[in-house]
């Protein structure tokens, strides 16, 4: 019987063009994700079964522009199933740290995000460790929230990065950028 690896499967750190790199994947949630492709799976039989009702002409004109207008939640609510299933099974984030700039992307195949920000404007790398309720923008897989592990001041806004870590994870990530800006010596 062999002894668990004391790495992170998740979270990689590599030397980037001026600095470092830090690639956190998005935490794949098994449950959570069948659950959506059966959630999807019925939700796009039951929309497409409506859409040929009201392609067919036989529904009363008065119900079709009621179930029209219910299309349009039916499609976000579609999307936004959609981009939690792609998230967790190909996102992430990564942080690109030089003296010179700092950028964080939120990347999936599909769509992709980045921040640009100033190092000299960068202060207090710290571990975030915010309540994370379930939905919105501060749960806790929302890359875009304010949910990430590892947080900092840039000037008067705070900026997170790296949702779902644990506490060795974090310091590995606030290292990594404490190291890439130059600044040695400070406290994990």
């Amino acid at each position: 019987m062999g002894f668990e690896l004391p790495i992170s499967t998740r979270v990689t750190v590599r030397p980037g063009p001026q600095g470092h790199v830090v690639v956190v994947q998005a935490r794949a949630r098994l449950w959570s994700m069948l659950f959506l492709m059966g959630w999807l799976g019925m939700w796009s039989f039951a929309g497409f079964s409506i859409l040929d009702i009201l392609a067919s002409g036989s529904m009363k004109p008065g119900l079709s522009m009621f179930v029209m207008l219910w299309m349009v939640p039916w499609a976000l609510g579609w999307l936004y199933g959609a981009a939690n299933l792609l998230w967790m099974l190909a996102g992430e984030e990564r942080l690109s740290i030089s003296k010179t700039e700092v950028v964080k992307t939120v990347h999936t195949p599909i769509l992709s995000r980045s921040w640009r920000y100033d190092p000299a404007h960068i202060g207090n790398v710290r571990r975030n460790t915010v309540g994370q309720p379930i939905f919105g923008a501060q749960a806790a897989d929302n890359p875009l929230g304010k949910s990430g592990g590892v947080a900092f001041d840039y000037g008067q806004t705070t900026v997170t990065f790296g949702t779902s870590i644990d506490d060795a994870e974090a310091r590995l990530i606030m290292e990594a950028l404490n190291d890439g800006l130059g600044r040695t010596g400070v406290a994990a």
